[in-house]
């Protein structure tokens, strides 16, 4: 995880296509790479 809720933002609010992995935007519907409908949000792993 980020120190600041500034740079946490940045890295974990956006969407990853599950087709060719390209980041997104947030509000985005389809990818700007291929096209696809098929995003997720970008996971927050947490370690130990």
């Amino acid at each position: 995880m980020a120190r600041f809720p500034e740079a946490e933002a940045r890295l974990f609010r956006v969407k990853i296509c599950m087709n060719c992995n390209a980041r997104n935007a947030l509000r985005a519907t389809r990818c700007r790479k291929c096209h696809s409908r098929e995003l997720r949000l970008k996971s927050k792993h947490r370690g130990k």
